[in-house]
Formats: C-alpha cells, sequence, structure tokens
C-alpha cells in the first residue's frame, strides 16, 4: 500500500510540476506585460468596463484593496438575495436567509464550506449563474492580489483590479476550464442541463438520478482550488469522479495554479530563487504527507469509495488540503487520525502550495519572519532580493500570521462552551472536538472541507462559520497588499543579504522554521483532538 501510495504521488508530482512550469509562462506576462499592453481582445472588455463607470486606469494599493472590497461585497450581497429567492429566480426551494448568506460568503471568499446539499437544495440554473460563476470570481480575485504583489517585488505599481480580474478570467481560468471540462467529460463525467433521468436497474429496480452541467463545475472547482461539490459526496459521488483516471486528473488540477505561481515568481525574480521557494513549499508538502500515512494505510471501510481505494482517495484528499481546495474523494470519518493531523496542519500553513494566488502570498509572509529572524541572528538588516524588509512589513506578516489561530481557536472555543457540538454529537470526546476545531480551521483557511455538511445547517454555524470566512479571506489580502505598497515604495540597492533568500541552505531553514512555527502555535489542539482519538 505505501508503494502504491508513493507511486500514486510522484506521477501527481512530476505532472503538476511539468505543466505548472508551462503555465508559469503565461503568469508571468500577466504581472510583467499584459497588464500595460494587454491583448486586443482584453482591451475591448476594459473600454467596456469604463463606459459603465469603472476605473480601468492604474490605481494605488489601498485603491486596488477598495476595489477588491467593493466588487467582492456586492457580489455576496447579489448571491445572497438569489440564493434566498431561488424560487422567485431560478424554480426550486428558496434557502433560508442565514444559509443564504452562508454560502454566498463560502463560494465568494474561495472557501465553499457547504451546509446544504447540491443536488437537493439547487437547482442547475441556480448551480450555474450563482455558484458557477461566484467559483470563476473568487480564485480570480486571489490570483489579481497575487499579480499586484509580484508587481510590487520589481517596483512597480498595483496595476488595475478590475484589469487583472478580467485577465485572470480570459486569460487563465476560463480556457483551463474549458479544455479540463472536456477532458472530464469525456472520462464519464456528465455534462447536460436535463435535470432528472429515469434509471432503470435490474437491481435496485427504478429510480431518477440527478444530472447537470457537472463536468464544467468540476473544472472550475479543481482549477480555481474552489473545492465545492455539485453533489452532496462531492467528488466521492460516481458521476463527479468516475475513475481512478478522474481522481490523478482532479488531484492534478487543484495543485496546477498554485505551483506554477511558485514558478511565476522565479521568472519574475530569478529562476533559482524560485526554485528554493518551489522547494520549501513542497518539502514541507511532503512532510505533511509523510503524517498523513503515519497511522498506517488500512483495507476499504464502508465510508471508502472501491473505485478509488484508500490510497486513491488519500492522495486525492491531501492534494486538496495542500492547495486549499477542500474538495474530498471520501468522508473524513474513513480517513486514519494521523491524515486528518496532516489536513488540518495544511489548513494552518495555507502555503503548500496553498490557493491560487493566496498560497504564494503565505509563503512570503513565511519568508519575510524568517528573514528577520535570521538576520537578527546575525545582527544585520534584514534585506529580501535588493530590498530592505521595514518593520512595518515585519510587523504586518506577523500579524498575518497571528490572525489564523485567533480566528480559529476564539470561535472554536464559543462553540464548545455553548455546547453548539449538540448539533451533531450526544458527547464532547476527541472526535466532536476535532470536528469543531476541524470546521472552523476550514473556515479560516478558506478551505470549505468539513465533517459537518449538512448538519451544520443552524443559525448558528451558518453565521459563525460566515463570520471566519469573511475574516480569513480579506483580513489578510488587505494586509497583502499594504505589505505590497511598503515593498513598492522602499529604496532598492544592491547589498548581500543577511539571510540568503535562494540554495539549500535557506530551503532547509525554512523548512525547519515554518514547522516550528506551526507546531508551537497549533500542536496542543491537535494533541486534544486527532492524536487521541486513535485508530
Amino acid at each position: 500500500m505505501i508503494q502504491l501510495l508513493i507511486v500514486y504521488w510522484l506521477n501527481v508530482f512530476l505532472t503538476t510540476v511539468v505543466a505548472g512550469y508551462v503555465l508559469s509562462g503565461v503568469i508571468r506576462k500577466m504581472v510583467v506585460e499584459w497588464h500595460k499592453k494587454p491583448p486586443r481582445v482584453l482591451e475591448v472588455i476594459y473600454r467596456c468596463l469604463d463606459r459603465i463607470g469603472l476605473d480601468t486606469t492604474s490605481r494605488s494599493f489601498t485603491d486596488y484593496a477598495k476595489d477588491l472590497l467593493f466588487f467582492n461585497f456586492i457580489l455576496i450581497a447579489i448571491d445572497t438575495v438569489l440564493l434566498a429567492k431561488q424560487g422567485l429566480f431560478f424554480g426550486g426551494t428558496d434557502l433560508p436567509w442565514d444559509l443564504a448568506f452562508n454560502t454566498a460568503v463560502s463560494f465568494a471568499t474561495n472557501t465553499n464550506l457547504q451546509h446544504y446539499i447540491g443536488e437537493t437544495t439547487l437547482t442547475n440554473m441556480a448551480q450555474s449563474v450563482v455558484i458557477g460563476s461566484t467559483m470563476f470570481l473568487a480564485p480570480a480575485t486571489g490570483i489579481a492580489v497575487s499579480l499586484a504583489f509580484l508587481r510590487s517585488l520589481i517596483g512597480e505599481g498595483a496595476g488595475n483590479f478590475y484589469r487583472d480580474l478580467v485577465m485572470t478570467l480570459g486569460l487563465l481560468l476560463l480556457p483551463l476550464s474549458i479544455v479540463s471540462a472536456v477532458l472530464l467529460s469525456a472520462l464519464g463525467v456528465p455534462q447536460t442541463f436535463k435535470e432528472w433521468v429515469l434509471v432503470e436497474s435490474p437491481y435496485s429496480g427504478s429510480f431518477m438520478l440527478r444530472l447537470g452541467p457537472v463536468a464544467s463545475f468540476e473544472a472550475i472547482k479543481l482549477l480555481g482550488t474552489n473545492g465545492g461539490g455539485f453533489y452532496g459526496s462531492n467528488s466521492a459521488y460516481p458521476l463527479e469522479n468516475p475513475s481512478g483516471l478522474t481522481n490523478f486528473i482532479e488531484s492534478v488540477l487543484m495543485l496546477l495554479i498554485p505551483t506554477s505561481m511558485l514558478f511565476a515568481f522565479g521568472r519574475v525574480l530569478g529562476k533559482r530563487r524560485g526554485l528554493s521557494l518551489f522547494a520549501v513549499a513542497y518539502v514541507t508538502a511532503f512532510i505533511i504527507v509523510g503524517v498523513s500515512v503515519a497511522s498506517g494505510v488500512p483495507s476499504l471501510n464502508n465510508l471508502i469509495e472501491p473505485r478509488l481505494g484508500y490510497p486513491g482517495s488519500l492522495v486525492f484528499n491531501t492534494a486538496a488540503l495542500l492547495s486549499n481546495a477542500g474538495a474530498t474523494a471520501s468522508s473524513l470519518l474513513a480517513m486514519k487520525p494521523s491524515a486528518i493531523a496532516a489536513f488540518l496542519t495544511a489548513m494552518f500553513i495555507q502555503a503548500v502550495p496553498g490557493a491560487d494566488g493566496v498560497g504564494l502570498l503565505y509563503l512570503l509572509v513565511y519568508v519575510f519572519i524568517i528573514i528577520f529572524i535570521g538576520s537578527l541572528m546575525v545582527g544585520k538588516t534584514p534585506r529580501f532580493v535588493n530590498i530592505p524588509i521595514s518593520p512595518r512589513v515585519v510587523k504586518l506578516s506577523t500579524v498575518v500570521f497571528l490572525i489564523h489561530p485567533a480566528i480559529i481557536l476564539v470561535p472554536t472555543s464559543i462553540a464548545l462552551v455553548l455546547r453548539q457540538y449538540t448539533a451533531f454529537s450526544n458527547s464532547l470526546d476527541p472526535l466532536t472536538y476535532t470536528m469543531v476545531l476541524y470546521e472552523y480551521t476550514s473556515a479560516a483557511a478558506n478551505n470549505g472541507s468539513g465533517y459537518l455538511g449538512s448538519l451544520g445547517n443552524t443559525a448558528f454555524w451558518n453565521l459563525s462559520t460566515a463570520i471566519v470566512m469573511l475574516l480569513g479571506r480579506y483580513l489578510p489580502i488587505l494586509l497583502f497588499l499594504l505589505i505590497a505598497d511598503d515593498i513598492s515604495k522602499a529604496k532598492r540597492s544592491v547589498a548581500e543579504e543577511p539571510v540568503e533568500t535562494q540554495g539549500l541552505l535557506f530551503v532547509i531553514f525554512s523548512v525547519v522554521m515554518i514547522v516550528i512555527l506551526t507546531a508551537l502555535t497549533f500542536f496542543p489542539f491537535l494533541a486534544i483532538g486527532p492524536l487521541l482519538m486513535g485508530g
């Protein structure tokens, strides 16, 4: 079993690396070329945006943040109304306002936490118009922020949020999604607007099967590190993930854009530096993969899909957690405690390689903190490339790091004190505690996987996780842009880095520091949760 897992992971890793490196060339052009001289088709779209009153000229980082927040909050408001009044707009049953708000926030923040069952709650039109479109806009927002941040590292301004959003949608996400949807459809994932079909079975008689535009939904779900399923069972459902081959392809799709962002960083700031950052991300990732199998690899149980097996399910789930997509190919209850500990660790770090766009930024925040610590050791001013790292950048980076445990542990404590776990469990034991911790960790990391599913459809869980998702998404993004603003204004000079940010020593030092920082912050909470679950 272990040998099978190693071979599986090596194939996923090598395929992702090759495809990610090719894709990184496109992302480099988006950073340094196309925001100034876009392809002709985008110029037409930009002129249309100007005509409806949106400013598409170059903006400051502060204005970039304002445009981003305005767009995203309008998106959340529209999605909430459309879902709460689904019967009026799309047919079907209206969602309660708390569930509609939770779902709108969940998809707009690239989280895709689902307190509903897709095939019984939403119509095909609602899935496509509301959920499907937001699945494009949310990752495009994260990628846009990373483009602006990379520009700051080479001394340029932020650019324009609306231009970056359109460019990311038109030149990256949409083309990749079309190719991926065609491929998945050819491999057995349905693509139709027919909602129900009668199936005659010699074993169970006739029954109605829900269909829809599943292939196109799956494509952006995976490429956009969204993770929300068309069906309640997510990628464990045969129509979302029919075979071992689709399981492999879908695992690669989740890791593709986050990995390509690492290579794009190297294309912008130097290949050796980019390879070093890539090594930091993936050495840490493979440590997490190792942790996931520490409890062993069991045989099949009734919570594992036989067509995928435990190894296939574990690889898919781990890839989803490393990329912050949050899709699952099995119930989390089927996973061994070491796997759950590994999943939580990936969400604590959020940068190995993390979600589309923001995963790279979380990794750079770790790098700034590590450079500061290393520079203190040698008594010199911290520098990154030719940029002096100011005290303000260090403080903002530290705040980014500290926000995450705060918005996980405070609501977890409140939920436990108020006994809100009684919505899904009769007693407080290590498993119940882990379910609560996992729910808020997933919300804070904008991951979306979870134990609760529709059991979380209560006013408390809907509203509390919505607040955590909002804080976990937009506070770090605002801080990233403030850091970028400071870096873009820094005086550059050729000087030796006190802590070299490339090479083997940097990789080892960074991996060790990331593991230490994460362990010091979160290990006690793992110790009383998944590590006590046994099995």
